[in-house]
């Protein structure tokens, strides 16, 4: 320390002899140093201002931000002086410096000066929501030094956090603070007052078809109480509990102690109401971890104990997928054809034959598999399964590469009424049959007519198949026994631009920008769709909602100091505190501007959303302003994404845009099928990449961490692109449906090419996530570089 001081003696020192600069200047330096990243010259240019200007130094808050630099540098020894100077006297960034000390304590292993950090931080500024966090933590830290009776007498001192589910922060906040006194009992001896508290957790979770972790944690310690052991032996309770516990550990695929407790029901009780259920669940389980060999004996086991069970006719098609996935045909076809026999009138009849089709392509059997598909439109003769029928002929034909009778297919589909779009598996919609009639007519060479048809097919930020038409029309372009064609249509629309007419005018520059490289052309199209915009006749764009302010939001003066020393990322958490219903919030431009450079992309995304959605989806990325796009394709992390990417030929822009897509960039997202974090991880699939990585002590809730969750999805994108080379579309549908069934999509097809195989996924939420997601990675690459530089003015 005394070294430390002695080396900032002699820079003060020398910075004394030196001509001082006037603190206007200094104040600019800083700025543009901060701004640009520049940890040095930043530090050097803030230690001029304090020898310059003393109290325009303190009056700004320079030390919290030399501080906040010093510890980015390592440097933290210093940084706490800088803390400590602002901790000690009256400023709206106190509680900030407080806070950051006790970070620094625990991280450098000295928990009792945290514990004074805290304590400071809940008498000086109680108001404050960061001391709310404070007393939660103080909490947690004397519950892990094992002081039971301090973390109770804590809890209890702010009562409505503890017991209010409803309370601020949120109601998780509150619910974790139950399960935390329940611990608390639990270790202190209190065993019933612990009990109580773990069963109304279980009796009380927000969502009950979707148990959160604290459901589990509940469950995990009333297994013990009752007798059991986690993963090992399950306590003797009722079955209704042992039912209410098992569907809380399969639901957050905590398999084994799910097994436990659904044998134990069935072990107690083989015929009683809970038992074929039990069944079921046990091989729902080892199928969702991929044993498909143990999963079919106990579907076939429902069929054979529990024939009359409602769950009968459920395990029966889980049974027939099993077997196909097990390399058994047969069987499947035997299981599939079984069912339509017993359950003629069944909603999901249709999946039955249209599996059947599957299996038959599977094996190379394609004329077996039109047949199936001509029986399968005429049972289904007006109704979307004779759609669905229909479509998968046109694949079939695709992967034979009979052009002509795909495109028959095709356009026999223009007459039907439903496609089943993303909602029915197997389904397709316009959009995407379109594009395939113009691949068709490409590939018979009816250059004229596949121009026009990849033309009606629209496209725009989020217009999956209308990028795919646009690259396809470039391709036209470039290729000589096809660009004569796309030069005539280039000169059409080029004297379209002027026409007096709103529509026509409008039509041609989309046409053009979709078609033409010429820099003054495309500024023209441009040009004209933003002139367009002021328009308001029908069909015409409306002018592009304003950014500015519904009404008005009073930055709070926390905020502001943050937000003038360049620190957007506290910022930000200072806005959310004031502001924590964003609905009933205007789109301010300031506030947009700090969640933007404070990292807080799931914010900016929910403020700036609702209206930016009055944006046409077909509207040309090019004739959309930067700051736009950049609202709704943030990208936050880019340091950790950069990092993770190191060595693992995964573009940092593709992790954007599944980000985007899995989590809208929320750290503590948690889905319907228990994926966490941003990348929304199972626990199979964290657990074999933290296997991969070596990384020791993983657990689930560490992909609450930014830096870890994106690493992880670096890391597993990464295995995936070598599974599936130079072929992203086929990656981004493994990530979502699994490698597994991407590799029979892609046997299906019988080919590399993207426009040939994704319209061969079948599960309708997985080509549903491949098109967003590729939407999303065609708008990154255009605004961002691979490094994450900005890539337009």
């Amino acid at each position: 320390m005394l070294r430390f001081f002695g080396i900032v003696l002699l820079a003060v020192s020398a910075l004394s002899n030196s001509t001082p600069q006037p603190a206007s200047e200094l104040k600019k330096e800083i700025d543009q140093k901060v701004v640009e990243g520049e940890l040095e010259q930043s530090i050097a240019a803030i230690e001029k201002l304090r020898l310059a200007d003393p109290q325009l130094f303190v009056s700004s808050e320079y030390d919290y931000l030399l501080a906040r630099l010093h510890e980015k540098g390592g440097n933290l020894a210093a940084a706490v002086v800088n803390y400590e100077a602002v901790a000690s006297r009256d400023s709206p960034l106190r509680p900030y410096s407080l806070k950051r000390l006790s970070q620094i304590s625990r991280s450098t292993g000295n928990l009792m000066l945290e514990r004074l950090y805290l304590g400071r931080l809940r008498i000086r500024d109680s108001k404050n929501p960061i001391a709310k966090a404070a007393w939660v933590r103080l909490a947690v830290l004397n519950y892990e030094q094992a002081n039971y009776g301090e973390t109770l007498g804590l809890l209890t001192m702010d009562s409505v956090y503890a017991t209010d589910p409803g309370a601020k922060p949120s109601s998780m906040i509150a619910r974790e603070l139950r399960a935390l006194i329940g611990e608390a009992h639990l270790h202190a001896g209190d065993v019933e007052k612990a009990r109580a508290i773990f069963v109304e957790l279980i009796d009380s979770i927000p969502n009950a078809s979707q148990p959160d972790d604290i459901a589990v944690t509940s469950a995990k310690h009333l297994d013990v109480l009752d007798g059991g052991q986690s993963g090992k032996k399950v306590p003797t309770i009722d079955p209704a509990d042992h039912s209410k516990r098992a569907s809380i550990f399969q639901f957050n695929r905590e398999f084994i102690d799910a097994k436990l407790h659904y044998e134990a029901i069935i072990a107690n009780d083989p015929s009683g109401a809970l038992s074929p259920e039990s069944a079921f669940q046990i091989g729902r389980g080892l199928a969702q971890q991929a044993n498909y060999l143990d999963a079919l004996k106990w579907f076939e086991r429902v069929l054979e104990q529990y024939p009359q069970s409602s769950f009968a006719k459920e395990a029966l098609l889980q049974a027939a997928s099993a077997y196909g996935r097990v390399g058994r045909p047969k069987e499947a076809t035997t299981r599939y054809q079984l069912f339509i026999d017993r359950y003629p009138t069944d909603e999901k009849l249709d999946r039955a034959y249209l599996n059947i089709v599957d299996i038959m392509r599977d094996q190379g059997e394609d004329t077996d598999a039109l047949r199936a598909c001509e029986k399968v439109r005429e049972i289904f003769k007006g109704k979307l399964p004779e759609a669905i029928a229909a479509f998968t002929e046109a694949r079939i034909y695709f992967a034979r590469e009979d052009w002509g009778n795909a495109l028959e297919r095709l356009e026999r589909m223009a007459s039907f009424s439903e496609l089943g779009g993303t909602a029915v598996p197997g389904g397709t919609s316009r959009a995407e049959t379109s594009f395939l009639k113009a691949f068709a007519l490409q590939k018979l060479k009816r250059f004229p007519q596949a121009a026009e048809a990849y033309i009606s097919v629209a496209d725009g930020r989020a217009e999956y198949y209308g990028s795919r038409a646009t690259e396809k029309l470039r391709e036209m372009g470039r290729a000589e026994e096809s660009r004569s064609f796309i030069d005539q249509l280039i000169g059409q629309n080029s004297a379209a631009l002027s026409s007096g007419d709103l529509e026509t005018r409008s039509h041609a520059a989309k046409v053009i920008l979709r078609l033409s490289d010429n820099k003054d052309l495309r500024d023209r199209a441009i040009s004209v769709l933003h002139a367009n915009t002021h328009h308001t006749q029908p069909g015409s764009y409306k002018a592009v909602p304003s950014v500015a302010g519904v009404r008005e939001m009073k930055i709070p003066p926390a905020s502001e100091k943050l937000t003038s020393l360049s620190l957007f990322d506290e910022a930000a958490i200072e806005i959310e505190f004031a502001y924590p219903d964003l609905s009933k919030a205007g789109s301010e431009k300031e506030i947009l501007d700090i969640y933007k450079k404070g990292d807080r992309a799931d914010l900016l995304i929910a403020f700036s959303e609702p209206g930016l959605r009055q944006i046409p989806a077909d509207k040309p990325i090019e004739s959309m302003s930067r700051d736009e796009l950049e609202m709704l394709y943030p990208a936050p992390f880019a340091s950790d994404l950069l990092n993770a990417v190191k060595g693992r030929d995964v573009d940092p822009r593709l992790i954007l845009a599944i980000m985007r897509q899995e989590s809208r960039f929320q750290p503590n997202a948690k889905s319907n099928a228990a994926a966490r974090g941003l990348m929304q991880f199972i626990s199979t699939t964290s657990n074999k990449v933290a296997s991969d990585l070596d990384r020791q002590g993983f657990r689930q809730d560490d992909l609450y961490e930014p830096p870890t969750a994106i690493l992880f999805g670096a890391e597993y994108l990464s295995t995936l692109f070598k599974a599936f080379p130079n072929q992203p579309e086929a990656v981004v549908a493994s990530y979502n449906g699994g490698d597994d069934n991407m590799k029979r999509w892609l046997n299906r097809s019988r080919s590399n090419d993207p426009d040939r195989y994704v319209t061969e996924i079948v599960y309708a939420q997985s080509k549903d996530y491949v098109q967003k997601v590729m939407s999303a990675y065609r708008v990154y690459k255009y605004l961002y570089d691979e490094q994450l530089r900005a890539s337009l003015p």
